[in-house]
């Protein structure tokens, strides 16, 4: 069934932005390595803090994916919840503990701001009030929990506040599963959220491509650039082979699983971004870089590779196709683990296997389908 495609407007362009902002913090708390690698806790808080982002900017668009109309009230809530994301984004930083207050202040205000415009649907009526109640019910649920973690926080109950903020995640995820009888699949515009959710990987490798500047040097010119470079924009390449050239948008689906990859893409092109820069640091262990690097990948192709049900007729990902990026990953890994020197050749060499050896073969899908289209 095709449907049509709805319009990115400016202003979801313009929210996006600080989103660039708060993608950008997120390496904050895990580029300083102690004793040559990052510590635990801080790697869990990068994930929580990760996943509430994302999550938050997965409501919005949910919204404007299913209901928006860009009535002049949903500019001004919609307005009001940029306000509060670019507080939201200042508290992410390794002294985030002091300023969870404020980030889930911030991130109930975000919220409420969403889950007023489902009311406003909801009080309307209509054949799509269900679909709004549920969201409301899902909303006013992560609600409460924030609300804690705000009250916790006032008590410097950091452990506390931790754990409301991951069980707010996790409600965040899985109700929709739960509550899904009274939903209405017609609702969602997929081609629309399928370019956001492009949009949104765009922003993070751009990212990526800032946090890469520091291997242009002028008064140093050396080989490694060129790989950092070739590695970014290889990932990328693949990226839009994958989900843009080879996936068919005009469906009628939920997207439960697109967004689900898609917090895994983020995340791991924002960990790709961070070995980048210890490997800039000298401090680092290089062991725990390539492991790092190497993990990255693996999340990255994956969850990119899990949304091959979205395949255009007559594509698919065949057991050869898992079988070579597997090989891919070992090959790269392999390279990435050999005693080379301490300047980042051996863990940049093969990640650049990793990301070449997927592209190839993507490339080589898209070429197959063109063929199979003219036949």
């Amino acid at each position: 069934m095709e449907i049509e495609e709805k319009k990115v407007e400016l202003i979801e362009l313009f929210y996006d932005l600080i989103y660039v902002y708060a993608i950008s913090r997120l390496t904050t708390l895990v580029e300083e390595p102690e004793h040559g690698v990052i510590p635990v806790a801080d790697l869990l808080r990068w994930l929580v803090v990760c996943l509430v982002i994302l999550q938050a900017w997965l409501y919005l668009t949910n919204y404007v994916n299913r209901y928006g109309e860009w009535r002049w009230w949903e500019y001004l809530l919609t307005g009001a919840n940029m306000f509060a994301a670019v507080y939201m984004s200042n508290t992410i930083s390794r002294r985030w503990d002091e300023m969870s207050g404020t980030f889930n202040l911030a991130m109930l205000s975000m919220l409420a701001c969403v889950a007023l415009m489902y009311a406003v649907h909801a009080a309307e009526g209509g054949e799509r009030a269900a679909a709004a109640r549920n969201s409301i019910t899902i909303l006013l649920v992560d609600c409460l929990l924030y609300l804690c973690a705000f009250v916790a926080s006032l008590v410097s109950a950091g452990a506390i506040v931790v754990w409301l903020d991951v069980a707010a995640v996790v409600c965040g995820a899985f109700l929709p599963f739960f509550l899904r009888g009274r939903f209405d699949y017609g609702i969602i515009n997929f081609p629309h959220l399928a370019e956001r959710f492009e949009l949104l990987t765009i922003i993070t490798f751009g990212e990526g491509v800032v946090g890469m500047t520091g291997f242009f040097d002028p008064a140093r010119p050396t080989l490694r650039p060129v790989l950092v470079f070739l590695l970014i924009a290889l990932m990328y390449g693949g990226y839009v082979l994958q989900l843009h050239v080879l996936s068919e948008r005009r469906r009628v689906d939920r997207a439960l699983r697109l967004m689900f990859s898609h917090y895994l893409i983020v995340m791991a092109v924002n960990l790709v971004t961070v070995s980048l820069l210890l490997l800039e640091n000298s401090s680092a262990n290089r062991t725990f870089v390539a492991v790092l690097m190497l993990a990255s990948l693996a999340v990255f192709y994956a969850a990119m590779y899990a949304d091959s049900v979205y395949y255009r007729s007559g594509t698919t990902f065949t057991g050869t196709d898992g079988s070579a990026a597997v090989m891919f990953l070992l090959v790269g890994g392999a390279v990435m683990l050999l005693p080379w020197p301490g300047n980042g050749y051996g863990v940049l060499t093969g990640a650049l296997t990793v990301a070449a050896g997927n592209f190839v073969m993507l490339e080589r899908k898209r070429r197959l389908g063109l063929r199979d289209t003219h036949i």
